[in-house]
């Protein structure tokens, strides 16, 4: 992931220590991973990388770690979507439940069941949680779904609305995970959703 410039496994979050050991029985599989947010660099977007961040830096890393996978991404900043070997991106803004409907509902997403999904858009509860509703039906059963970066607030929100959440889309595993890591105190937790 570092290497391709995303912040996954960097100086910003340790994420990478846990995707490792989680994805890892994955590695080699045919698999369908989607992923939120593919890391703007225009600083005129909510939840940017900064000028120096490397648009597509986490699903390249991502292709690199599942090389048998087929990689799908979207965000909001239409400038930075592109298509590779194994990697399509489409345009979503999370905070428009049309928008959401609209980027499932694309001929190439349509009738995928994906494996993994994260969501790496905008860092607001609302817009996490809107994301979250409109897009579960996508994931498969036994597949894992990862909100990143909550911050506390965001955590505390997540925390308060857990039980009906699980029991609402009948989901195996739900829960917020603060990963320690001396760099980061304060967005370094994810929601962690098994189906």
């Amino acid at each position: 992931m570092t290497s391709f410039g995303s912040d996954k496994g960097a100086e910003r979050h340790n994420y990478t220590t846990l995707y490792s050991k989680l994805f890892y029985p994955w590695k080699n599989e045919k698999i369908h991973l989607f992923e939120l947010g593919i890391g703007t660099n225009n600083t005129n977007v909510a939840s940017n990388m900064g000028r120096e961040g490397q648009p597509g830096a986490s699903l390249y890393g991502w292709a690199l770690f599942f090389p048998k996978a087929t990689i799908y991404g979207a965000d909001i900043d239409e400038r930075i979507l592109f298509k590779d070997e194994n990697i399509k991106t489409f345009y979503c803004d999370q905070q428009d439940t049309a928008s959401i409907q609209k980027l499932f509902s694309q001929p190439e997403l349509k009738d995928i069941q994906f494996d993994i999904m994260i969501e790496d858009g905008l860092h607001e509860f609302e817009a996490q949680l809107n994301f979250l509703r409109n897009s579960l039906s996508q994931l498969r059963k036994g597949g894992i779904y990862i909100a990143e970066d909550l911050t506390p607030s965001s955590q505390l929100a997540f925390l308060e609305i857990l039980p009906v959440l699980k029991k609402l889309y009948d989901l195996e595993y739900m829960d917020v995970i603060n990963l320690p890591f001396r760099l980061n105190r304060y967005d370094n937790t994810l929601l962690v959703i098994q189906k």
